[in-house]
């Protein structure tokens, strides 16, 4: 029984290693850290999922995100239309990969999305 618990355990954790990371904030500014506390997000199959438990409502939120094995590619998903107290929203990330004028939109099927690296980009509060 031991082996069985022991054998599935190590199946999961090697799964869990082949999945996205999500960042945490890096920023040392005390009122960012404020806006963000409560914000959770997850990601699957190109959508973001938002969660505002903050105790803010935000105006624009912008989750990014990166590769671990192509430092060209560039992904944005933007929260632009606010997020109330206790409110969830979903939207899409965009892909680009490239750099300067070779910069174009690629399809998510052409994104090795195990090596995505997430993290917040920016978030305001909404004004009163």
């Amino acid at each position: 029984m031991k082996k069985i618990l022991l054998a599935s355990l190590l199946f999961i954790g090697g799964l869990s290693v082949h999945a996205q990371t999500y960042q945490s904030v890096t920023s040392k500014n005390k009122t960012y850290l404020e806006t963000v506390k409560g914000l959770s997000y997850t990601y699957k199959n190109g959508m973001v999922t938002l969660k505002n438990n903050g105790k803010y409502n935000l105006g624009t939120v912008s989750i990014i995100a990166s590769s671990k094995t192509d430092p060209a590619l560039f992904g944005i998903a933007l929260f632009e239309d606010g997020l109330e107290k206790g409110q969830t929203a979903r939207g899409s990330v965009y892909f680009t990969t490239g750099e300067g004028k070779d910069t174009h939109e690629i399809p998510l099927t052409a994104v090795d999305q195990k090596s995505l690296v997430f993290s917040f980009d920016k978030a305001t509060r909404a004004t009163p």
